[in-house]
């Protein structure tokens, strides 16, 4: 539920009034073509403005560019809101309308079959779904909610309000921030991909001793994986959000704020800094250190350090802008070859070979 004083309310001033005001209050969100007498639609343009005109929502989001159509087509019925961000504007006010904490709580706050160690610590207003475990030493702070089939290891940490979604794994002593949400399906802390390899090429699993430190505030997507250091830690610093099918190998460092992608992979031992931005598919080779504000296209792979903030693209790795170009010019390669050949042939200086391969 969001009222339409809450909205104006905000101490951000991410909305801005436009026409007077309307005492109305939104129980969902919809689409505009979807709306309803009881709805907050967003509107970032001509068509979606007059599309939810027509179903006269409770709360209608417009960007700061239609406040002047929509002041001409004014519905006394609708408290209408201008912002300049429309996806800040989303961050903020669809949260009042994420039913995630009903879904987690529907079973109660600790489900029969929710199998607890005597010896975790379980804070206040904990909800464990059907099925999870919580090991020995485990420490869930208050707030958080834990799904069904879920794995809390021994002596692992959860911090406060952090959302650990169904059949994830938190691995021993691993830790997750506070405020954090790890989707389904996502391992934290199984053991890192390292042997050594006798004379006679027969591979020995290193044992993989450390942890996996993940700081406050971090999203980790679906079907990822955190791998745990050899004998420190591996970690992912506060304020990071992790796409799906994303892989940190062990001792890896990825610095705060940082955005990855879908398909995302990082090889052992690597280090980010700050603001780092992956984009989906890129890849980093192990050893590798990158700087702060660091940005790499799709598909981009790295091999070595970079040093200064920019964006980069491509393999191998050059400056976004040049890769563009590269990727350009791949594509007229067959062409440009047959013309050397052509110019060769002119000058007297081709063979029988090049006169074959360019049938």
């Amino acid at each position: 539920m969001l009222s339409a004083q809450t909205i104006q309310d905000q101490q951000s001033g991410v909305a801005v009034l436009v026409g007077e005001h309307s005492a109305r209050t939104a129980s969902v969100c919809n689409l505009p073509h979807e709306a309803s007498a009881e709805s907050l639609v967003f509107a970032s343009d001509l068509d979606q403005l007059a599309e939810a005109r027509l179903h006269k929502p409770a709360i209608l989001i417009i960007h700061a560019r239609l406040t002047e159509a929509a002041l001409s087509s004014a519905n006394p019925e609708t408290a209408c809101f201008s912002v300049n961000d429309m996806p800040m504007a989303m961050a903020l006010l669809l949260k009042y309308f994420d039913e995630k904490r009903i879904r987690f709580s529907q079973w109660g706050k600790r489900h029969p079959t929710a199998v607890v160690h005597e010896a975790a610590i379980i804070g206040e207003n904990v909800y464990l779904g059907p099925y999870c475990v919580v090991g020995s030493r485990a420490i869930i702070g208050d707030g958080c909610l834990i799904g069904a089939h879920a794995v809390i290891e021994n002596g692992a940490k959860i911090g406060p309000r952090t959302i650990i979604h169904p059949q994830v794994f938190v691995g021993s002593v691993c830790e997750v921030g506070s405020d954090c949400e790890i989707h389904p399906h996502t391992s934290i802390g199984s053991d890192g991909f390292g042997y050594a390899v006798d004379p006679d090429g027969r591979s020995r699993k290193i044992s993989h001793l450390g942890n996996v430190k993940i700081g406050d505030a971090v999203e980790i997507g679906s079907n990822s994986a955190v791998d745990r250091a050899t004998l420190s830690s591996t970690y992912v610093r506060s304020g990071t959000k992790i796409d799906n099918f994303c892989h940190i190998a062990h001792n890896c460092d990825v610095g705060e704020n940082g955005v990855l992608v879908a398909g995302f992979l990082m090889g052992g031992s690597s280090k980010v800094g700050r603001q780092f931005v992956a984009g989906g598919a890129s890849v980093l080779t192990d050893h590798v250190t990158l700087g702060d504000n660091v940005v790499l296209a799709g598909r981009s792979t790295v091999t070595n350090d970079i040093t200064k903030a920019g964006s980069y693209g491509g393999y191998p790795l050059q400056p976004l802008k040049d890769a563009m170009k590269t990727i350009a010019t791949v594509g007229h390669l067959t062409e440009i070859r047959r013309n050397l050949n052509r110019v060769m042939r002119h000058l007297h200086l081709s063979h029988k070979a090049h006169d074959q391969s360019d049938a």
